[in-house]
């Protein structure tokens, strides 16, 4: 084809036919670009067609990781409600508007001590956004929601702080309070001891006792609603990118 033209334009000057000629260079140069155009065109759609490919692959792993979060927030949800009703009863208790019983008392005031920290699956947001691969989510709207989703759940301050409370203060108030006594000791080890007797009107009158237990309840209540509000949005995000994901195939 290339010897084709060649040999046109040969002829062309061979003839003194300068302005054909140069029509037909124009011409000539057109068709390159023209071409070159296609091509680039061509490379564009097959681009487009390989990141719609791998964006939908994206897309699933962002619906199991979010698949798991729901899974987990909603457990924490109930052993955030759990714990809190755990402080009421401890509070009735020391109070004596219940009968007390050791058994019971510890597993209340152990559901209480507990942490509940909550950690997102964000392998498949991390890996996106260190590789820039979270562009390819082409729904600019559900890739702003998936960010602000992540960086919500990675803040987590109320979770933290109330791990620190529990360390600092919490741990400590227990133990000397309730671990330390002869019918908790004996509960818990089933050896006698000349530990002192479990004293609830002590334990009622301690104010940083029950400001700890009052401060847990509310903890966990506040944790119950966050949880609560978080389940729904992973929800909605993962209603969004079954739509997503429906809309692309």
């Amino acid at each position: 084809m290339t010897k084709f033209f060649k040999n046109i334009r040969k002829s062309l000057l061979n003839e003194g036919e300068t302005s054909k000629y140069l029509k037909y260079a124009i011409g000539e140069i057109i068709l390159v670009v023209i071409g070159i155009l296609i091509a680039l065109q061509i490379n564009n759609w097959k681009d487009y067609k390989k990141n719609r490919v791998e964006e939908q692959q994206i897309l699933k792993n962002f619906k199991e990781d979010l698949e798991t979060d729901k899974k987990l927030l909603d457990e924490f949800k109930e052993k955030a409600l759990s714990y809190s009703k755990s402080a009421d009863t401890i509070l009735l208790s020391i109070n004596e508007a219940v009968p007390f019983d050791p058994k019971k008392f510890i597993g209340h005031a152990s559901a209480i001590i507990s942490n509940i920290y909550f950690e997102s699956s964000s392998s498949t947001f991390d890996q996106s956004l260190s590789t820039g691969k979270i562009d390819l989510v082409e729904n600019a709207e559900l890739r702003k929601e998936l960010l602000e989703y992540y960086k919500l759940t990675k803040l987590n301050f109320d979770d933290k702080r109330i791990s620190e409370t529990n360390q600092n203060f919490v741990f400590p108030e227990v133990f000397s309070q309730i671990v330390a006594t002869k019918e908790v000791s004996e509960q818990l080890t089933g050896i006698a001891t000349k530990l002192p007797q479990f004293d609830l009107h002590s334990l009622a009158t301690n104010r940083a006792f029950s400001t700890w237990v009052i401060l847990k309840k509310q903890a966990f209540r506040e944790q119950s609603i966050n949880y609560t509000e978080l389940s729904e949005k992973v929800m909605d995000l993962i209603s969004k990118i079954d739509e997503e994901i429906e809309r692309n195939n």
